[in-house]
């Protein structure tokens, strides 16, 4: 349901209704199919969101497992070996370097390396190596077998039913050992109750002090396979050094992060005393644009003149200059191509042709002053009156902040639902570390393999002693599968993300829209809560048009993250072509975006006033754009540049207030600065505040001007300024736009422009005379 008329064209103009002042009220439901669907698929995410919630545990992506699949602390009644893991919270990796990258081992959440991993009760507090233990035992010197990390139910030691050889514990399988125990680790801190090496240590001075030990005993010591297979080296090597400087850096990022959270904490109180006077700034600039709106733009149109003007003598003097030099000018075509930039600022062709640009942009820039000066002065009036209407209308300022109240609660939703089906129970994932597999995430190798319970006897080659151990072969576990069978749910929960968050968009541009209009139909005098009014009229009539413009938004969105999706993960396949393609769709796609975003937001102007519905609001806007594209062009690159600009200026403003308070440059108010580590953290945050509220509040601003720009642009094609067919623009709009009433009016509202008595012609009063006496 909606409007009777007939289908825009670029040639229509629509015909004035008499009874016409403001948003119409009596209006009917609009895209009643669409509402459908979407309450449907509300609904439906509302119940997929339950399903998550029941089904999906995030301690499971926080508890890391070992080998066999056993959670760390829990009880693991349904893992293969079911070992009760309840008081060995953490995760240790005998071989960390294995691993491709550290943090694929932070950012997977599992183990994602072919090494064997046990659960323990803390991590390493110190730096060992299995090979000083191998120096030691062949030179019959004391272990501390109490530093072992080894594989469950091995007992490392020299009593009975222990093993004591440190080459059977740590040496592989396929090198004559059993491979039970890991062959080194590092000092380790639990990150995510995983076992992370906290600084580098060099391990070959680990190594050095070993040989040491073979070189005291008067004796060459073989090392045996360890010597032949790069072991040292898989210990020693740069793969462990790019681990430690990782992990170094993070630690060190973890203290600074600590010490920014301090200063947080201590400055909340000035946090909020700067935020209050941003909102305060903001608002008093938008109250006084109506005054500065011109002075900022024709200063800026002056200072770009004269900019390029300047440019323009300069680089003909430079030319003239450099011409006359016989050295400069002695071989004009000897040019060649070098990175030093005084080369080319001494050749007086490149002041020549710089000077021919700045000239011609000099002549533009005059020519697209002189031509579009009056539809400059009618941009101006345009904010002028923009900001009169919010200064009428305060709440529509506070409004904005329920819609991002909105998103951020959608937002919020669409990460817990992320996290919850991300951790949903499938079933466990064992991958085979000899093996090649195009599936692993690892690099490393594993094919797919089916644990089972299997028992191996561990000897010791000296003494001697047998011990029996269970292990589940030589498959590792890596994760719990089914999540590739969830893509779906995940693309779902991110569509209807999307599309939501553009309705919450949608719905605060229709109800501002909504309440400029009525300023603007009503002369300046809305009716009594015209914001909550376009608010209630939004929701309860055009739901399903404010969702059929964000489901086209929602798409196009969708389509740009599978583009990066696809574009990031055949980054190093692509061919050339197949990039140049790749970027270009992006581009038009991006470009799209914005076009429909433009053509949504005037569209949702027209259904706030006329209560159409989407497609036709969407033409009927469009055309009157395109009717008025020169107008358009300008309006819109004048608000751009000067909302801009005043957000800049007041992040700025507000920047360098905080620095000198927060820098003590003021004695008068250090007593008031608290103690901080690092200063700039308040005025880091106070910036960011700033440049959001102002966003916030501007793009309120922005709303005004485009509401009443349209409406403008209506009220010049449905009116004739005649008794029967007014203008509702004011006095100065007329005379810009060469409008104006053929009769005398007195508005209600003294505070806007309008037509008295004596500024009309007498013939004017000779008309409205013939109209009374008709």
């Amino acid at each position: 349901m909606g409007s009777k008329e007939s289908k825009p064209n670029k040639n229509d103009k629509r015909e004035a209704d008499p009874n016409f002042t403001g948003p119409i009220a009596d209006r009917g439901c609009t895209d009643v199919i669409c509402c459908f669907v979407f309450s449907f698929s509300i609904l439906l995410y509302i119940v997929v969101g339950i399903i998550g919630f029941y089904y999906g545990d995030p301690a499971r992506l926080l508890n890391p497992s070992d080998s066999e699949g056993n959670i760390c602390g829990d009880a693991n009644e349904n893992s293969p070996t079911g070992r009760d893991m309840s008081d060995k919270p953490y995760v240790h990796m005998f071989d960390i370097s294995k691993c491709s990258a550290i943090t694929k081992v932070v950012a997977s959440m599992e183990i994602a390396c072919p090494t064997t991993s046990v659960c323990v009760k803390e991590c390493p507090s110190s730096n060992w190596a299995g090979i000083l233990d191998v120096a030691k035992y062949d030179a019959s010197q004391s272990i501390d077998y109490s530093k072992y990390i080894c594989e469950y139910d091995v007992s490392p030691g020299t009593g009975d039913g222990e093993i004591s050889n440190p080459r059977d514990l740590i040496f592989p399988a396929d090198e004559g050992g059993d491979g039970v125990c890991g062959a080194y680790y590092f000092k380790e801190e639990p990150l995510l109750k995983r076992c992370i090496p906290s600084v580098l240590i060099d391990i070959v001075v680990v190594t050095q002090e070993a040989y040491t030990i073979m070189a005291d005993n008067g004796s060459t010591v073989d090392l045996g396979p360890l010597s032949n297979t790069g072991a040292v080296e898989a210990v020693t090597g740069a793969t462990m050094k790019l681990i430690g400087d990782a992990m170094e850096s993070y630690y060190e990022a973890h203290g600074v992060v600590m010490q920014v959270l301090d200063d947080f904490v201590d400055s909340y109180v000035m946090l909020i005393v700067f935020m209050c006077v941003s909102c305060c700034v903001v608002f008093l600039v938008i109250v006084i644009m109506r005054f500065i709106a011109a002075v900022v733009i024709w200063t800026l149109l002056i200072v770009v003149h004269v900019a390029l003007a300047a440019a323009t003598y300069y680089c003909y003097v430079k030319y003239v200059e450099l011409k006359s030099d016989e050295t400069a000018a002695e071989d004009p075509n000897n040019y060649s191509i070098k990175a030093n930039v005084a080369y080319y600022s001494g050749l007086y062709e490149t002041w020549f042709y710089t000077g021919i640009v700045c000239a011609v942009l000099l002549g533009v820039m005059l020519l697209l002053t002189c031509f579009l000066c009056n539809r400059i002065r009618l941009a101006i009036q345009v904010i002028a009156e923009a900001s009169s209407a919010v200064r009428s209308m305060i709440f529509s300022l506070v409004f904005p902040f329920i819609p991002w109240l909105m998103q951020s609660v959608l937002l919020l939703y669409f990460l817990l639902l992320t996290v919850f089906v991300a951790s949903y129970e499938g079933d466990p994932d064992y991958r085979n570390a000899t093996n090649t597999s195009s599936n692993d995430s690892s690099g490393e190798g594993g094919g797919t393999c089916e644990p089972e319970v299997l028992y191996k006897n561990v000897t010791d080659s000296v003494s001697g002693n047998t011990q029996q151990i269970a292990y589940t072969g030589n498959c590792y576990f890596q994760q719990f599968i089914g999540q590739d069978k969830l893509w779906a749910v995940h693309l779902f929960n991110l569509f209807m993300t999307l599309w939501l968050v553009n309705f919450v968009i949608a719905l605060g541009q229709s109800t501002l829209a909504g309440g400029f209009a009525e300023w603007f139909w009503t002369r300046g005098q809305p009716r009594a809560f015209p914001v909550i009014m376009s608010f209630w009229r939004s929701i309860r009539y055009h739901m399903g048009s404010l969702a059929f413009g964000a489901f086209i938004i929602a798409v196009i969105q969708v389509i740009r993250i599978i583009l990066e999706y696809l574009d990031h993960k055949f980054k190093d396949k692509k061919s050339t072509v197949a990039k140049f393609a790749m970027k270009c769709l992006k581009c038009c796609f991006w470009c799209f975006e914005k076009f429909i975003k433009f053509i949504n937001k005037n569209a949702y102007i027209v259904i706030a006033i006329y209560g159409r519905n989407f497609c036709l609001s969407a033409m009927d806007a469009f055309f009157l754009i395109f009717r008025n594209s020169a107008r358009v062009a300008v309006l819109n690159g004048i608000t751009a540049f000067l909302i801009f600009t005043c957000k800049l200026a007041i992040t700025a403003g507000m920047g360098f207030a905080a620095f000198v308070f927060f820098s003590g440059q003021v004695d008068e108010v250090n007593e008031w600065v608290p103690d901080l580590n690092y200063y700039f953290t308040p005025i880091i945050v106070i910036v960011i505040g700033t440049y959001i509220v102002a966003t916030i509040f501007f793009d309120v601003y922005d709303m005004a001007v485009d509401t009443i720009f349209l409406c403008v642009l209506e009220d010049i094609e449905r009116h004739d300024g005649s008794p029967e067919k007014p203008y509702f623009m004011s006095t100065k709009l007329q005379s810009l736009v060469g409008k104006n009433n053929q009769f005398s009016e007195v508005r209600k509202d003294s505070k806007v422009s309008v037509a008295s008595e004596h500024e009309k012609p007498p013939e004017c009063e000779t008309q409205v005379k013939e109209t009374q006496i008709k």
